[in-house]
């Protein structure tokens, strides 16, 4: 991992460069609720053999200090200010769930940073079960609960393997930062700005997603001036690690038609 110091706090990323000597893009990817930028470990190598990636841990995850906040602009001012740390003028923002969240709110905050956007499995308006959250708020005030559904949000065919491996990185996030993701998903609401963002964008979605259906998604196609749409068969909420190949070859078609940085 690498580190940057932003605003007083010590963010952790993953960066690699590209092996392709041209036509390359910048991709920085953002995780979604309670993970890390393990999550896209497998990833990076792959797309790195034509263009250059990173991967953030938000404040508070990862191995980035903070407490995380409860609203995706916060989370939005870190992740803009990691693009100019790279010193990248312009890149492809890559976000799943509520990473998506929050490539959307940096694609409106800060429109010089985005030059085309990759919505994994998210939506302009995140609304959770309030089961969730009510669980989510339990466990930061420490309450000893049942555990819960483990498989929820997979495909019905995924492995357990793969299940476990997403659970333990979903487990090393503190409850309290946990609790605030969800927060942060569930006032989420950019679906009226949605017309403004003009970038190339693509939305991505496992075709058994419960968490942020296809017409979460189907949303992104109608109301973003550029959005192509991508269905992912037989995966879940979790599709880079459910499909990963298939996964990889739809993001390095996106970028790769992007053109030259």
């Amino acid at each position: 991992m690498k580190y940057a110091s932003i605003d007083g706090l010590k963010i952790s990323y993953e960066h690699y460069a590209s092996q392709a000597r041209a036509n390359n893009r910048r991709v920085i990817f953002i995780h979604g609720t309670g993970c890390n930028a393990r999550v896209f470990e497998r990833h990076l190598g792959v797309l790195s053999t034509r263009h250059e990636v990173a991967a953030i841990d938000l404040p508070g995850h990862g191995e980035s200090t903070g407490s995380g906040f409860r609203g995706v602009a916060d989370y939005a001012h870190y992740v803009a200010e990691l693009i100019e740390h790279l010193e990248w003028e312009g890149c492809v923002v890559a976000g799943h769930s509520l990473g998506g969240a929050i490539g959307l709110a940096i694609a409106l905050y800060y429109p010089k940073s985005v030059e085309g956007l990759l919505l994994i499995d998210t939506g302009a308006r995140l609304r959770v079960d309030p089961a969730i959250i009510e669980t989510a708020r339990r466990a930061a005030d420490g309450e000893d609960l049942l555990p819960s559904n483990p498989r929820r949000g997979f495909a019905r065919g995924t492995s357990q393997e793969i299940i476990d491996e997403m659970n333990v990185i979903r487990g090393q996030c503190s409850p309290h930062v946990t609790y605030k993701d969800w927060i942060a998903d569930d006032t989420c609401d950019l679906m009226s700005r949605l017309p403004s963002i003009i970038v190339p964008s693509l939305a991505i979605c496992g075709d058994e997603d419960e968490f942020t259906p296809i017409k979460y998604h189907e949303y992104f196609r109608d109301k973003l001036p550029n959005c192509q749409l991508k269905i992912i068969s037989d995966a879940g909420h979790w599709p880079f690690v459910e499909q990963p190949k298939l996964f990889d070859h739809t993001v390095l078609e996106f970028l790769d038609g992007l053109g030259g940085a």
